[in-house]
């Protein structure tokens, strides 16, 4: 890194972008592809914040219009129907764009909303709902939309699990995606970007400093090796999602004290193993606090449920599932789905990321709408910030803000005339647990995630980069496997292999918990010092 900072010391670059979250990332590719030059920084790793802890939905929009009461939600508030309908809309184009171009990298499966007595959301709801969003979106993948008023079980085999049936009304149902590997789409948009021309800093922070006369901002930045260099910048993308305000706070003289933009809502998730009888469903409902709920396939016969959403202060990094949060997982699960039985013991992981929704004063859990601040205002001009992108709208996200460039830059100087490239989505790296000669290609994979990838510790290896962490906890033996595969290119000895692989099972035993506590095992902190 050291000698990657000295290359572009005192460069000038048309936008620098703040964040290699899906956004920050898919802006970059699609600013490069458009001619400007552009510079990435991302003070950790790629898909380090929300884009790798999200929910993992490629959902309709649906969900936009659900609320405890919606007649009186909406009709009191018309403001929040039309963001309502906005992203809605917006959920259906990114359902058709991704599912038609990236099938190989979304699962589809029928959602199912069962309707009770009490259900604050009606059946009528459900059928204005789903007959909206035909109107408002792309027809094609089809929603598949029906209704199930009797014989649940033999229609649906996962019913006889369900609460109360005796008293079950009908459940909707439709067809809804799950990514199967969201932070894959973010570091293949870095590395597109790349390849198309810009200059990829990951483990790099970026200060803003302060705009000269010329326009140009003075932008510092800082790599964990500790080099240093300062770059310039017509204009600033700050992408950096839930730490956005810091970004914003960091700024030098000139500038008033920002205004709020993030509020945080922390999101938890268990993941556990459901029978055969739940394969290509899952589940939708509000929890007993009124929030949507879900019950989502992930592989084999891996499901997860949530999401909490409880509000968020501090840092977002690393945060982890609570106790309080797989409890209230655990006891929503089985209100729904009582002929599980779920417990601890049952939880083979589990996560939690932070979403970083725009602030609002008046609205305690933040506004969901997609929102582009423009900072001048604020003391900032050439700054804009992106706040509430969910990961399924990041290419029309990147789109707007190559809009927003063209708007403030022109068209770039060295702009070129290019056919629109495909969004290119890397494969799923082999089991760790599959037999020869599928090792020499997880070898393989593993060491491409460290020369081609940017990819400097376990972590980024076996969660960003090949997903293998994902799919269950791996054994001690299978982690020592993957350092050995990766240590002659990060020039560790044998010593930092070791270490790396204890820093490796401690983030797997503290982020990504199971279920059962185990307070014996305590994070290394200097693992930072091995990276070359």
């Amino acid at each position: 890194m050291q000698h990657e900072l000295a290359d572009i010391a005192g460069s000038q670059w048309d936008v620098v972008v703040i964040g290699a979250g899906i956004n920050g990332a898919a802006t970059a590719r699609e600013l490069t592809m458009a001619g400007y030059s552009v510079l990435l920084c991302e003070k950790g790793d790629f898909a380090g914040g929300a884009s790798g802890r999200s929910s993992r939905m490629l959902h309709c929009g649906l969900r936009y219009f659900e609320a405890e009461a919606p007649v009186r939600a909406f009709g009191l508030h018309p403001r929040r129907l039309l963001q309502a309908m906005t992203m809605a809309r917006a959920g259906m184009e990114a359902r058709h764009e991704i599912a038609t171009t990236a099938p190989e990298a979304v699962t589809p499966f029928t959602m199912c909303f069962p309707v009770y007595p009490e259900s604050p959301v009606r059946p009528w709801h459900l059928d204005a709902g789903l007959a909206l969003l035909k109107t408002l979106g792309p027809s094609e993948p089809p929603l598949e939309y029906r209704r199930i008023t009797a014989d649940f079980e033999a229609r649906l085999p996962f019913a006889k699990d369900l609460r109360d049936r005796d008293r079950l009304q009908s459940i909707a149902t439709y067809r809804e995606y799950v990514f199967d590997w969201p932070d894959r789409f973010c570091v293949d948009a870095a590395l597109e970007a790349e390849a198309g021309g810009a200059t990829v800093l990951n483990f790099c922070s970026a200060r803003l400093v302060e705009r000269g006369p010329a326009g140009l901002w003075e932008i510092a930045l800082e790599a964990r090796d500790g080099s240093t260099a300062t770059v310039g910048a017509r204009l600033v993308f700050n992408m950096a999602g839930t730490w956005i305000d810091g970004v914003n706070a960091g700024a030098g003289e000139g500038s008033t004290l920002p205004r709020r933009l993030i509020r945080g809502t922390k999101g938890s998730h268990v993941m556990v193993r459901l029978p055969e009888a739940y394969r290509g469903y899952g589940i939708a409902t509000l929890h007993r606090q009124g929030m949507p709920f879900y019950c989502l396939p992930s592989h084999d016969d891996f499901f997860y449920f949530g999401p909490t959403e409880t509000p968020f202060e501090g840092d977002a990094g690393d945060i982890s599932a609570t106790e309080a949060d797989i409890d209230f997982l655990l006891g929503e699960a089985n209100f729904l789905l009582p002929g599980l039985g779920l417990t601890r013991n049952d939880v083979v992981l589990t996560w939690a990321g932070v979403r970083p929704l725009t602030f609002d004063a008046d609205q305690p859990m933040g506004r969901r709408s997609r929102e582009i601040h423009d900072l001048s205002a604020d003391g900032l001009p050439g700054v804009l910030a992106m706040t509430a992108g969910p990961v399924m709208s990041h290419r029309s996200a990147a789109r707007t803000m190559r809009e927003r460039a063209e708007a403030m830059l022109g068209r770039p100087s060295r702009a070129v005339v290019r056919e629109p490239a495909p969004w290119r989505i890397t494969k799923h790296a082999p089991r760790l647990s599959e037999a020869e000669p599928s090792g020499n290609l997880r070898r393989a994979a593993l060491r491409r995630a460290v020369s081609d990838e940017h990819a400097r510790d376990l972590k980024g290896i076996l969660y960003t980069r090949t997903a293998l962490a994902w799919r269950r906890h791996l054994a001690r033996h299978e982690v020592e496997d993957a350092a050995a595969s990766v240590a002659d290119l990060l020039a560790w000895t044998p010593e930092q292999s070791a270490e790396a692989v204890d820093h490796f099972l401690a983030y797997q035993r503290t982020v990504f918990r199971a279920g059962t506590p185990d307070r014996s095992y305590a994070m290394p902190t200097s693992t930072g010092d091995m990276q070359p």
